[in-house]
């Protein structure tokens, strides 16, 4: 967002960054703030609830149980009907944080200003600025592969700011669905956004190098804990992806867990490496796991030979812009054996996913797992 926002200064316009109302590990926040510094915004206003690091974000029972229920029929209408009261008063409630806020930091915006509100598609704040601002153009911005399902359903929009605009547009054209698509960023902007930003961090990436001489296998983690996945999967995924590299014991596998990723999870795939006696590195760390795993791919993709996710957006990104520096796969099939026990949202996003893969997202350097 803060190399989008470089890129489309305009003289005169005021760029304010609001960093969402949500929890947030405080390396995250780092990096957010740090990331922040690409870009001279006017202000940076932190509405989140910062956490200790160690914070275990495996969902709890109470979380797990709604997401079954809600979806039963006769709660499915009490739950929404709870919930869209809920959402009018938490629109006001976080209109009047953004309203205060900017108070604080004597910050005034007269109502002819013309305001443009650049968000992503789950963030909580969104609402709250919409209410805040009701003639505002509203564009969305891409997180992650969701989002190109996400942004179809929003009412108020006025463009999605994607990667994969090309074939985005031809994806909504086949269905009759139009609406403004922009790319976000190219090549070049893609590669210096990530290399401008490891000093920033203070972060040695380098410190990895120096822990192997062998070449890499670049194996990402996702959180797939809300999909509710078998016990064995991370261990026959690993099995899985083992059996695309002909000598396994050859290589320095480097484990990047998702920022959301439970204790438990990271604790048992790294129990699975070792039992496998393969070489690697668990970049468990905080301020490792904040990293986006797209920095380390492009500091280190001249000695990256392959590189595995179940089906992260970064899979995705790293195998359009480097085609032809590793060997891509990634694991959607394979994961679909795995969710039986999934809530139905997450079931239906799933589902939702396929056609935009096969259209969207896959080239023919990104090879399926099955």
């Amino acid at each position: 967002m803060s190399v989008y926002a470089k890129r489309t200064k305009q003289k005169g316009v005021r760029d304010f960054l609001f960093i969402d109302h949500y929890f947030k590990k405080k390396a995250l926040i780092t990096l957010v703030q740090e990331t922040a510094k690409i870009h001279d915004w006017d202000n940076v206003l932190d509405f989140s609830f910062h956490i200790e690091n160690e914070f275990n974000l495996k969902p709890g029972l109470k979380t797990k149980v709604l997401r079954k229920v809600k979806h039963f029929p006769i709660i499915k209408t009490l739950y929404n009907h709870l919930l869209n009261s809920h959402l009018k008063k938490t629109a006001v409630n976080l209109s009047q944080k953004i309203k205060h806020k900017l108070a604080e930091l004597q910050i005034i915006i007269p109502a002819s200003e013309q305001v443009g509100i650049y968000q992503l598609t789950q963030t909580e704040l969104n609402i709250g600025a919409e209410y805040l601002f009701p003639n505002a153009n509203v564009f969305y911005m891409e997180h992650g592969t969701v989002d190109y399902i996400y942004v179809i359903n929003k009412i108020r929009k006025d463009g999605f700011i994607c990667i994969f605009k090309e074939s985005y547009e031809k994806y909504l054209a086949k269905r009759n669905l139009s609406f403004p698509v922009y790319e976000c960023l190219d090549k070049t902007e893609f590669t210096n956004a990530f290399l401008d930003f490891v000093p920033r961090f203070n972060l040695d990436v380098g410190q990895i190098e120096n822990a192997s001489s062998k070449r890499f296998v670049l194996f990402l983690m996702d959180a797939l804990e809300a999909f509710q996945v078998s016990t064995r999967f991370w261990a026959d995924y690993i099995e899985r992806c083992l059996k695309e590299i002909d000598n396994p014991t050859d290589y320095t596998f480097l484990v990047k867990p998702h920022p959301n990723q439970s204790n438990e999870v990271i604790e048992s795939t790294q129990a699975y490496f070792k039992s496998y006696g393969l070489d690697f590195i668990m970049l468990n760390k905080p301020e490792y796991i904040s990293l986006s795993v797209e920095t380390i791919y492009i500091y280190y993709q001249d000695r990256i030979d392959f590189v595995f996710s179940t089906f992260s957006a970064a899979i995705f990104y790293l195998s359009f812009f480097y085609q032809d520096k590793s060997k891509f796969f990634y694991g959607y099939y394979f994961v679909g054996q795995y969710i039986k026990n999934a809530p139905k949202q997450y079931k239906n996003s799933y589902a939702d996913l396929e056609s935009l893969i096969g259209e969207v997202f896959v080239n023919k350097h990104c090879l399926s797992l099955t």
